[in-house]
């Protein structure tokens, strides 16, 4: 293990505890209440779930490595005058962003293709995880922290572009 991992590892699990509780409180989120939370963990579920829940995650950590993939293969094409950091830095900037909006359009799809009985182990994951507050309220929430995200680096944006 190198110390980035460590680092990311011991710093960011901590970090969404704590900022657990000031999104719940600017977002006015409402967690689940203790009937679901007793329904979802009182239910036996298929083994298979684990794995379609995690090829729910992969999709939406893929698809922000992807948007940084295409800005590092096809950015220096499309930016022939700037230095390679340019598109790299561009590709991390839209892969955050891409997390939170495409992020959260992918829940969307999947969470409204879902059965509900995995919407049910759905529920039971993201409560087992500290993140409790009802899914289509995190949708909105997504959507609107992607949205502040971008508005707060345009301006890093514009300085690569033009700059």
């Amino acid at each position: 293990m190198n110390s980035t991992q460590f680092w990311v590892g011991a710093l960011v699990p901590p970090f969404i505890k704590w900022v657990n509780p000031y999104l719940k409180r600017f977002f006015k989120l409402s967690e689940f209440d203790s009937e679901t939370k007793k329904r979802v963990s009182s239910k036996q579920y298929p083994s298979y779930f684990g794995f379609l829940y995690s090829l729910w995650v992969i999709s939406l950590l893929s698809s922000g490595f992807i948007t940084l993939l295409w800005f590092m293969i096809f950015g220096q094409p499309l930016f022939p005058d700037k230095s390679y950091a340019v598109p790299v830095f561009l590709g991390l900037i839209n892969m955050i962003g891409v997390w939170f909006i495409a992020g959260a359009i992918l829940d969307l799809l999947f969470w409204q293709i879902s059965s509900e009985n995995f919407r049910d182990y759905v529920i039971l994951r993201q409560i087992k995880s500290g993140w409790g507050f009802d899914i289509n309220q995190q949708i909105a929430t997504l959507v609107k922290i992607g949205i502040v995200y971008y508005i707060i680096t345009l301006p890093l944006t514009l300085y690569l572009l033009v700059g």
